[in-house]
């Protein structure tokens, strides 16, 4: 084929792809794939010269498209290119061409960057460069043409040169370091990009943040980083303030990464950063007369504003997060007392006034998207960080007067703000809680529905975190004031009032509660017939959390029947597709109040209530929104009824293996899928992140507890269940799935045990073995690693049994090599350690943390091996010395005990 044919067929594919249509376009990916099989080089290098030199005089989107395939396709193996035609594994074009067709398309590259004016195709050119530098790396083949064009762009007179070097940065971090034959030093690169924060373009300087941000968490080592991070990120914030308003987001983004990761270099500019960030924070808005903090309005747009502030809040949080000593020294605690009020200012700021969208809203399910969550969760990180000392009195002395204001919002916000901080603040809160409820008790009447609704959550927020306080000293007071609000005339609070109530039943003892019992129940009851339909949800909701409290001093049984016949005749009525969360709910509460009563009380019931669920259960849609509550619910009736609950498991157990056996289907890629802002992510990600991949995770999770409650009982689906739970153990699609897997094989030898199935039969017990020691050998995360050895020994320890010879020997040998492979890595950090930041070292000694765990099960796992087999204490001892030696090297945490 020639060139001129060849440029004809890439400009015909061209056309399809920018097309809408979408059979033209298979088509032409097709086309495409088979000329990269047929001529890669020509393919790649016609690709870069259009794109890069604009031969072909084809158009500029056509052009950035050709850089968007010669990044995608360069690299990404294609099905039908192979490096050894005898081996025939696919191989990625770059890996298929010459040295000199590889040089040749970097040449075009660097010429395309040093001479290209329009600025869109310039942006487009340096993705490209920087995915070809990366790729590059990777193959340990540095990109050696391009670091002397990145230097020279730096001096160019165009601002749209000078901002190609910084988007290379931060694209390719380790650019002028691994692509160099001589890395620039530190102090040297630090010059290049503080040359571009005090560039005179305002896209260079913005550009540069990003640079910074790349080179200081990728592109040096940590000592490197300590002698140059701290004067950048001085340099950044001070050029902050010369930004336009509409790019300081953009600026600002990239400083948040770096503060979550390497905070200690903010702190030598808390002076310059914490006043300029906290001034910004400063909301907009009709606000009321109310001193939120001492810094002016802002006068932009609540959504304009909300782009700056956003990462202004969130780098603050993170200080506090990482550093709080040094930020509650701050100034005596000034971020924490000037944060609380603008936080409390921001969730005013942000509320319309107008609630009827509010009163109006059937359907509680879905997520309110206009609800301004960022101010209570900012609360929340404050205070979980600072601590009450800091947050409680610059909250007091914002509440005392906003609940007194007229404006709603205020009152609102006063008391949404109590329930974000008060897990944070406990210990500081616990001692004041009647003088909190004092102040916040007026609002249980306020006139505003909102009000009303924001004091029931503050209570059950101080219910459920208070530790017992509120339902031990105020079990009266909270069911007095949540009966009234249960027949309150808005239904959104009568909804409310039912959801505290659950709260309030988490940590609830009888003696203070049993002379509200009747009248809670009843009003229950009438909600529940008053309607409408999320409101009877919220009250089959409470209901079953108030029986499983309290239902185990059968307080509950005077009021059984009633309920129990309200729940049959919605698992019997409610058909409706609207209802379908009704009829879940309410197997959820007869499954749990059967469990709360006892199966004294219920077994009259349980057979009913079966056979309404197998009803359900044979109905069921997909996407049906009932089957997660089934799920559930069986297994409470499992765990209630015990071995009379057998005749159930052939309706119950099938479904669940079929979700257990699903495997995800492997879509054939589209070559059109060129999105710059998606990287490639490995299949089994995308398959973790399935609906299908959740049922099967819980359809595992729900055979275990069928196998340890039924256990003999459960032998007819014993092969079938064991051969899924070893093939989970494998599974590359989901560690939740291998996780549920490891949990299920001691519990099936359990049933194969008291079944007495496989007595006559060693070999199956002898390939559960086998396997598990597999997977072992396979598997590197030492968490997993972990769970795996648990597994084994706690299989070893249902079957009771010595292994064959030639079993303990393997696992004896993977252990062995697993220990060396901790040894060598915990010798290296100790080698490192001198060299981390502190952020590399709670890295590492996270991963230390998950190596203990695994050296405890591997303990646990010798102990038992050794336990029914004598003859290998030697080996055993040899293994537990390497164990001992590994467990006594590594970082050193001032927590950890050897």
């Amino acid at each position: 084929m020639s060139t001129e044919h060849l440029l004809g067929d890439l400009g015909a594919v061209l056309e399809a792809l920018m097309g809408t249509a979408d059979e033209p376009r298979q088509e032409a990916e097709k086309h495409l794939r088979t000329l990269t099989i047929d001529r890669p080089a020509e393919v790649l290098l016609l690709l870069a010269q259009i794109g890069a030199q604009g031969v072909g005089g084809f158009q500029l989107d056509h052009r950035l498209l050709t850089l968007i395939l010669l990044k995608r396709l360069a690299f990404k193996p294609v099905p039908g290119l192979f490096l050894n035609s005898t081996a025939q594994h696919a191989t990625a074009p770059f890996d298929v061409i010459r040295e000199t067709t590889r040089g040749r398309i970097e040449t075009v590259l660097c010429a395309g960057l040093k001479d290209e004016m329009d600025t869109r195709m310039r942006k487009g050119l340096g993705s490209c460069a920087a995915g070809w530098a990366q790729e590059s790396s990777i193959r340990h083949r540095p990109l050696l043409p391009l670091p002397p064009v990145l230097l020279e762009l730096t001096t160019s007179p165009h601002p749209f040169h000078r901002f190609t070097p910084f988007q290379l940065l931060d694209m390719t971090p380790t650019l002028l370091v691994d692509s160099v034959s001589d890395p620039l030093p530190a102090a040297q690169l630090a010059q290049v990009l503080l040359a571009g924060l005090n560039d005179p373009s305002v896209d260079v300087r913005v550009e540069a943040m990003k640079a910074v941000r790349s080179v200081l968490m990728e592109g040096v080592t940590g000592k490197e980083r300590e002698e140059i991070g701290s004067e950048l990120v001085n340099h950044a914030f001070q050029s902050l303030p010369r930004l336009p308003l509409n790019l300081l987001s953009h600026a600002l983004v990239p400083l948040v990464d770096l503060s979550s990761v390497h905070p200690n270099l903010y702190l030598p500019s808390l002076p310059t950063i914490l006043p300029y960030l906290l001034s910004i924070i400063s909301p907009p808005g009709d606000l009321p007369p109310h001193q939120f903090s001492p810094y002016p309005q802002s006068s932009l747009s609540i959504e304009e504003w909300e782009e700056i502030a956003n990462p202004a809040t969130e780098i603050i949080l993170s200080l506090c997060e990482l550093r709080p000593t040094q930020l509650q020294n701050w100034e005596s605690g000034r971020v924490g007392r000037e944060l609380v009020g603008l936080l409390i200012g921001r969730q005013v700021a942000s509320f319309d006034v107008d609630c009827q969208d509010w009163l109006d809203t059937t359907n509680l399910d879905e997520e309110d998207e206009d609800y301004p969550v960022f101010g209570e969760e900012a609360l929340d990180r404050l205070a979980i960080s600072l601590g009450g000392t800091t947050v409680l009195p610059a909250l007091s002395n914002q509440v005392q007067s906003l609940v007194t204001q007229q404006d709603w919002r205020c009152r609102y916000s006063a008391l949404v703000a109590i329930s974000a901080v008060a897990e944070g603040c406990l210990e500081e809160l616990q001692p004041r809680i009647k003088d909190v409820l004092t102040i916040i008790s007026p609002t249980a009447k306020d006139s505003h529905p909102r009000v009303r609704y924001a004091f029931l959550q503050c209570i059950g927020t101080l219910c459920a975190d208070c530790e017992g306080t509120m339902q031990k000293d105020y079990a009266n007071d909270v069911m007095e004031v949540c009966l009234a609000l249960l027949e309150d005339p808005i239904t959104r609070v009568r909804t409310h009032s039912a959801a505290c109530l659950t709260n309030f039943f988490q940590d609830i003892e009888i003696e203070s509660f049993s002379s509200h019992l009747e009248p809670l129940v009843r009003t229950l009851l009438n909600q529940f017939h008053a309607g409408p339909l999320y409101l009877q949800e919220q009250v089959l909701a409470t209901i079953y959390i108030a029986n499983v409290a309290l239902g185990a001093m059968e307080s509950f049984i005077p009021y059984y029947r009633d309920i129990m016949d309200l729940i049959i005749h919605i698992l019997t009525t409610a058909t409706d597709e609207t209802q379908q969360k009704l009829q879940g709910r309410a197997m959820e509460c007869a499954s749990l109040t059967g469990s709360a009563v006892g199966k004294a009380v219920f077994s009259g019931d349980a057979v009913r209530i079966a056979q309404l669920m197998i009803t359900i259960q044979n109905s069921l849609q997909p996407d049906d929104r009932r089957s997660g509550y089934l799920m559930d619910a069986w297994t409470s009736l499992c765990q209630t009824l015990g071995n009379d609950f057998e005749p159930f498991l052939p309706q119950v157990v099938p479904p669940l293996l079929k979700a257990a056996s699903y495997k995800p289907i492997q879509p054939d890629a589209l070559l059109s899928s060129f999105e710059e802002s998606i990287p490639d992510m490995d299949d089994s990600l995308i398959a973790s992140n399935t609906a299908e991949m959740d049922e099967k995770v819980q359809a595992f999770e729900n055979l275990t507890l069928y196998a340890f409650t039924m256990r003999g009982k459960f032998q007819p689906w014993l092969m079938k269940s064991m051969e899924l739970s070893l093939e989970g153990l494998v599974d590359k699609y989901s560690e939740d799935v291998r996780e549920a897997a490891a949990f299920l094989v001691p519990g099936l030898l359990q049933v194969a045990k008291d079944a007495k199935v496989w007595n006559d039969n060693p070999n199956n017990l002898i390939e559960v073995f086998q396997r598990v020691i597999n997977a072992i050998t396979k598997e590197s995360d030492s968490s997993f690693v972990a769970l795996l050895y648990k597994s084994f020994a706690d299989s070893l320890h249902v079957v009771a049994l010595s292994l064959p010879t030639n079993l303990s020997n393997h696992l004896i040998n993977t252990t062995t090599a697993h220990l060396r492979d901790f040894h060598s890595a915990r010798v290296d950090r100790e080698a490192q350690s001198e060299y981390m930041d502190e952020a590399d070292r709670e890295i590492y000694l996270e991963e230390q943390e998950n190596e203990n765990s695994a050296l405890d099960q591997i303990d646990k796992a010798m102990e038992m091996i050794l336990k029914y087999d004598e003859s290998l204490k030697d080996k055993v001892g040899s293994v537990q010395d390497l164990r001992l030696e590994t467990r006594r090297r590594g970082l050193k945490d001032d927590y950890e005990e050897i």
